[in-house]
């Protein structure tokens, strides 16, 4: 550590001693009040390094990585950041959104009609060519404040993924809106950008357009001048930190691993072996021949066809540049790229103490296979929601009544009345009982899982009605109105917690947040930066520093 950096972590220390922030164990008081004794200054008014030892550079390092992510979040708010980056996408996209609001499409339908004519295609990539770069160094600048204030913050958080950004011919936060203070949504140019490669002129132009107007449908919220946000646009970290990209492949990789064995009653210790194994595996028959579990190999839920079909239909639709000819790479792919997702996923959810929202049934398979099939690895109380989600999602075919088409204006106006917590409270009663019971109950038999559950939903409906007859009216509906029956998607929403389960979840995440030097050093060189660059992702720092 540099002199200098050791010098400010002592005064940040004494700051916190002079104001009575600094709490040490008690079995450790007269040791660390011994150590502090020991630092020494130099005439030149700098600490003197080698007088302070091990125990007071641990404490420094924790109270530098507080004190630094405060700083961040002092620089520029999360609101700022997202008026900056809907300024972004309105102005790429703002146009475009209008007329299809006018036309009263969707973004599928807008997005197909656009990229069906050559000279629209080409002059709409002068604009969607540059703009995915620009947003990309725009989180390079500013993606590092904005994990600290939704990571830091204590309210509840719906974290979506499982897909590249929610369907566009629904509003996620029709659901979790009225459930969780904040919704996080994944940028999807970020994830997107690795892909733009492969594509046609035309591909491209759907896809960048269709996910500009997915996106300005949740603007509105986003932007709502509420305390708590409703809804956050968070960018991946896979585009940003390769520790943190290459922790979730390396968990992919054992996850892949482990699930082969499971499909061919195999061992693989590793990947090479695998995909040795596979590579055997020239024709498709073959190789569904020798599968021993072949229902849990699964493409995508919605294909019709038999598993062949499916094997051949993901081959025929990989780009080209991926060489990907033979059933056994398809099947190494199709893991690896399935597993990496859901461990991101549960990555997201768990770093954000968030609780992950898989609507799409193909990944929330895939997520529960992961999470099954580490269960070895999970202390009691993470294995109970391990139970809870698995049980919901497969044993209980159970429908109930959820929230479904509460408007944007509804959520905006539930909040300002200060009826969500209400609201959320009665939701939440009958599910205790549910969370509460014995682990080892779901691994005895699916009935006693739907007993239990039964038991936790009847209250719940009941409790449903009670809103129900309140008569409550946002923005002119009825919450009555709000409820929809349909099968039981948010399921982690019903416990309000995190799932837990992945090997993930022991490795402590060792490197994936950056040290708090290496947070310095970023909000250093932003604050050196010229007021000149005030068109660029960081010049919303600026405008509150200059």
């Amino acid at each position: 550590m540099e002199r200098e950096e050791l010098h400010r972590r002592i005064e940040l220390l004494r700051k916190r001693l002079e104001e009575g922030n600094l709490k040490v164990a008690s079995h450790h008081a007269n040791d660390s009040k011994k150590s502090l004794l020991q630092v020494r200054v130099a005439t030149d008014g700098m600490v003197i390094p080698e007088t302070v030892d091990g125990r007071i550079r641990s404490i420094l390092s924790f109270i530098a990585y507080q004190s630094d992510r405060e700083e961040w979040k002092e620089v520029v708010s999360l609101s700022e950041i997202q008026q900056t980056y809907f300024q972004r996408i309105e102005h790429a996209f703002g146009q475009p959104f209008e007329m299809m609001t006018e036309a009263g499409a969707d973004p599928y339908k807008f997005a197909g009609w656009f990229a069906s004519d050559t000279s629209r295609v080409a002059d709409a990539l002068k604009v969607t060519d540059e703009f995915v770069p620009s947003i990309l160094e725009f989180w390079e600048n500013i993606s590092e404040p904005t994990w600290i204030h939704l990571e830091d913050s204590k309210y509840s958080k719906a974290v979506f993924s499982g897909e590249i950004f929610p369907d566009g011919n629904s509003n996620i936060t029709s659901s979790t809106g009225i459930y969780f203070d904040t919704t996080i949504l994944p940028d999807p140019f970020v994830k997107i950008s690795s892909l733009l490669q492969f594509m046609s002129e035309e591909e491209r132009c759907y896809e960048v357009l269709r996910l500009g107007l997915q996106v300005l449908q949740y603007k509105e919220l986003a932007l709502s001048e509420e305390t708590i946000p409703i809804v956050a646009i968070l960018p991946d970290r896979h585009q940003f930190e390769s520790s943190y990209r290459d922790f979730v492949h390396y968990n992919a990789e054992q996850d892949s691993l482990e699930h082969a064995g499971i499909l061919f009653d195999t061992k693989f210790e590793e990947v090479e072996e695998l995909k040795f194994f596979l590579s055997r595996y020239n024709r498709i028959e073959s190789l569904i021949g020798d599968l021993k579990k072949p229902d849990e190999l699964v493409f995508a839920t919605e294909w019709e066809g038999s598993l062949e079909d499916h094997i051949q239909r993901y081959i025929d639709e990989q780009p080209v540049e991926l060489n990907l000819t033979s059933p056994g790479d398809a099947i190494f792919m199709h893991l690896f790229t399935r597993f990496a997702q859901s461990n991101d996923s549960f990555q997201r959810s768990r770093g954000l103490n968030g609780t992950p929202i898989i609507k799409a049934e193909t990944s929330w398979l895939w997520f529960n296979w992961m999470l099954r099939n580490n269960s070895n690895f999970l202390q009691e109380d993470d294995r109970k929601y391990l139970h809870i989600a698995r049980a919901l999602n497969t044993t209980v075919p159970t429908e109930i009544s959820w929230f479904g088409n509460v408007t944007p204006e509804a959520i905006i106006e539930i909040r300002k009345a200060g009826a969500l917590e209400e609201i959320r409270d009665v939701l939440g009663e009958g599910v205790s009982e549910l969370i509460s019971a014995n682990p080892d109950n779901f691994f005895r038999t699916g009935d006693r899982v739907f007993h239990n559950l039964d038991k936790a939903l009847s209250e719940h409906q009941q409790k449903i009605k009670e809103i129900q007859s309140k008569g409550w009216k946002f923005a002119g509906q009825d919450v009555g109105s709000f409820l929809v029956v349909g099968g039981i998607e948010l399921t982690a929403a019903l416990t309000g917690l995190p799932l837990y389960g992945s090997l993930a979840a022991t490795a402590g995440m060792s490197g994936v947040v950056p040290t708090a030097k290496e947070l310095k050093e970023k909000l250093s060189e932003l604050r050196s930066q010229s007021a000149a660059a005030s068109n660029s992702g960081i010049g919303i720092l600026f405008k509150h520093n200059h």
